[in-house]
């Protein structure tokens, strides 16, 4: 199950919420306020973090732009408010929340709020990646377009961006490293994964990782295995029926 960040500064919340999570097989750490909790984000990894808006000292708008700013913003955060406008809740999806909870917080909604953030987070960072890669893609054909074959490029201050379709990558060395170490990882697991025909066992044999690593490597990535399989088989369909297609003709 998830490791999950609770951060509030009433006890009270933190230990309901800790409670409801645990009881649901869930890993659970609680911080009291963004100092806190800024502490434990370098030291562990989390699958998931509830954030309160209104905090003493950094509340969780500015908690939540310092992640996204210092590039720590690598797992979904559902912000949870008892006085929050909906400015504030627009606000904070904006910058990178996947989900808003309004307090007092219903037992069913923590739960499917919970139960779908990995999936609106994986749909949020595809989507920025893919806006990204088509920006960066954007600018190196405009740029190439400017320059003359016949003279030597001028200096544009800007680093090589290398594009490989077929891997479904995009590495743009004017991005901040972490950004581009997830990108590579993510394509890097998702091409060996259908070199081993989606089989764990063999994965952790070719990247010699312990399996219950790499399943939680290949969840921070995003990847659904199921889906990766189910779009492969679908893939090795459509080949079959064109090879059978053309056997007829």
């Amino acid at each position: 199950m998830a490791n999950i960040l609770i951060v509030d500064d009433e006890l009270g919340i933190r230990n309901v919420l800790s409670e409801i999570l645990m009881e649901a097989g869930h890993q659970v750490s609680a911080a009291e306020d963004a100092v806190a909790a800024l502490a434990q984000i370098s030291e562990k990894t989390f699958d998931l973090a509830l954030l309160d808006i209104w905090m003493p000292g950094m509340d969780g708008l500015k908690l939540l732009q310092k992640l996204k700013a210092e590039q720590q913003l690598t797992f979904p955060v559902i912000m949870m408010s008892g006085h929050a406008t909906i400015e504030s809740a627009m606000q904070a999806v904006q910058i990178g929340a996947v989900d808003f909870l309004e307090k007092p917080i219903a037992l069913k909604k923590l739960m499917m709020a919970v139960d779908g953030a990995s999936k609106k987070w994986r749909e949020r960072t595809w989507a920025e990646r893919q806006e990204s890669a088509r920006q960066a893609f954007e600018e190196t054909r405009q740029s190439r377009s400017k320059t003359s074959k016949r003279k030597p490029a001028a200096p544009q201050g800007k680093l090589p961006v290398f594009t490989i379709p077929e891997y479904n990558l995009t590495l743009d060395f004017n991005q901040p490293y972490r950004e581009q170490l997830l990108a590579f990882e993510r394509a890097y697991f998702l091409t060996t994964l259908a070199h081993v025909r989606h089989s764990f066992a063999d994965l952790s044999r070719h990247t010699c990782l312990e399996r219950t690593h790499l399943y939680r490597k290949v969840k921070q990535l995003g990847i659904d295995v199921d889906e990766a399989r189910a779009a492969a088989a679908r893939a090795q369909s459509e080949v079959g029926a064109d090879t059978s297609g053309t056997a007829k003709k």
